[in-house]
């Protein structure tokens, strides 16, 4: 369990073997290293999902896995490397979500080898972004003026205070560009080449048109038939 903010404990959900169907949750953003007090209120590290793969891996018992997705994606750092693995998991692996599988949670789970969705589910947002605040005029207004000492022209990118030189947007953007296209890589050499370009400019779909955009491939009741589908 993880502590609240008045320190009480907050389960924190939990993978389940029953049937021989392992489900893996996947509920929260998405990162790497997360803290007890982030896990607890609802943040998912990707190295946890990764340790209970191993064990399902490890279990004779788990013969199918599934993934329960309900996460908006989060953090680049960590999810490449867990949508590797997925992918060369060589037991039969699912995912379903009846809320949201966006961009870091799609980029893991497009290596399933059936992916299925509830009618209202938000599906996709391939894509990439970084936030970087210009804080200059509102420190010129307080009566603070920024100099950053440093060497190295791209240092300091980004620094409180300061504007973007067109050399440190360039550089973001390039490294922007370098992760989005790893990103559609993966999810075109796992979908089979099924989703289209324009379908991966940062856009979610209800399940409905995420099917037919081949980034769903079942439309489902709720998660019982799910469980129905996998057990027969």
């Amino acid at each position: 369990p993880g502590k609240g903010i008045c320190g009480q404990d907050i389960e924190v959900e939990q993978m389940t073997v029953a049937d021989g169907i392992a489900q893996i949750p996947i509920g929260g953003v998405m990162g790497i290293n997360m803290t007890p007090f982030q896990r607890g209120h609802g943040a998912v590290d990707v190295n946890d999902i990764s340790d209970e793969i191993d064990q399902c891996m490890s279990d004779t018992a788990v013969k199918k896995i599934l993934f329960n997705v309900d996460s908006p994606g989060g953090m680049v750092s960590g999810t490449p490397e867990l949508a590797d693995k997925i992918a060369s998991v060589d037991k039969p692996t699912f995912a379903f979500t009846n809320g949201l599988m966006c961009s870091a949670a799609y980029w893991a789970m497009s290596g399933v080898r059936y992916i299925m969705a509830t009618k209202t589910a938000n599906v996709g947002s391939i894509g990439v972004y970084m936030p970087v605040f210009d804080e200059s005029r509102a420190f010129e207004m307080q009566g603070v003026k920024v100099e950053l000492i440093k060497a190295g022209t791209l240092k300091g990118i980004g620094f409180p205070g300061t504007t973007l030189s067109e050399s440190g947007r360039a550089h973001l953007q390039e490294r922007i560009n370098e992760i989005y296209g790893m990103f559609k890589s993966h999810v075109s050499a796992n979908r089979m080449g099924r989703i289209k370009d324009e379908d991966m400019q940062g856009q979610s779909f209800l399940a409905d048109k995420a099917r037919s955009k081949g980034l769903v491939d079942l439309i489902v009741r709720d998660k019982s038939q799910v469980m129905e589908l996998l057990k027969s």
